[in-house]
């Protein structure tokens, strides 16, 4: 089954031409890499995939719904049921602890026992000790892990992320890179990720290089 169809997709922003005319087409179940230099619209596709942004041309499927026509209510449901963003920056809520920071997202998906969900997915990623410590508390690696928690309340079967490793050193990023190929071969997520990183090119089944908004 196909998780993801970009057809003829452009992006602009004023006279910049983001992307230009990309065809892409990304299996249930794949890995999957976005490289290229800085500013060749990597996390532009990420954003369009998502629904965040609207592409200036083509259309874009996700699980085979066209979410480009999509009214802004209907493509925010439809996101919450089936995917989910991880970013560079964790916007965890400092002023709330781990525990609290997952809690809360599932509060308002409606999911049934969130804080029992919470708990078992802070037992999942080696979290369970830091429950109860906020994020200030928490190293960039175990940030991260919390903002990856908070995406797996919403039981994704798309995972975005978007330079998940830029502010953190190898050690910890081969940590999250190795959480992310276990949620793919245990749970059949499919992953799309966008990182400069070539140490983690080994990681991907595939990988899809862009250039100056274009598939190289």
């Amino acid at each position: 089954m196909k998780a993801i169809t970009l057809r003829d997709v452009s992006k602009e922003y004023g006279n910049v031409k983001a992307l230009k005319s990309i065809n892409l087409e990304i299996m249930s179940g794949e890995f999957v890499g976005i490289m290229g230099p800085s500013g060749s619209g990597k996390s532009t596709l990420l954003y369009l995939i998502a629904g965040l942004e609207k592409p200036t041309s083509g259309s874009i499927e996700v699980l085979g719904t066209d979410v480009t026509s999509m009214k802004e209510d209907q493509l925010s449901e439809f996101r919450k049921n089936n995917m989910a963003f991880v970013f560079q920056f964790y916007y965890l809520l400092e002023d709330f602890n781990v525990l609290e920071n997952l809690t809360i997202v599932g509060e308002l998906a409606r999911v049934k026992e969130p804080k029992k969900k919470a708990l078992e997915l802070l037992d999942y990623l080696r979290l369970s000790h830091r429950k109860n410590h906020k994020p200030n508390q928490l190293s960039g690696g175990e940030q991260q892990r919390v903002a990856i928690g908070r995406a797996l309340m919403l039981e994704p079967k798309i995972i975005l992320a978007d330079e998940p490793t830029g502010n953190l050193d190898m050690e910890d990023s081969l940590r999250i890179f190795n959480l992310f190929k276990s949620l793919n071969e245990e749970k059949g997520i499919t992953f799309l990720i966008a990182t400069h990183n070539v140490e983690l090119t080994s990681y991907f089944g595939r990988i899809v290089r862009l250039r100056d908004g274009m598939l190289v």
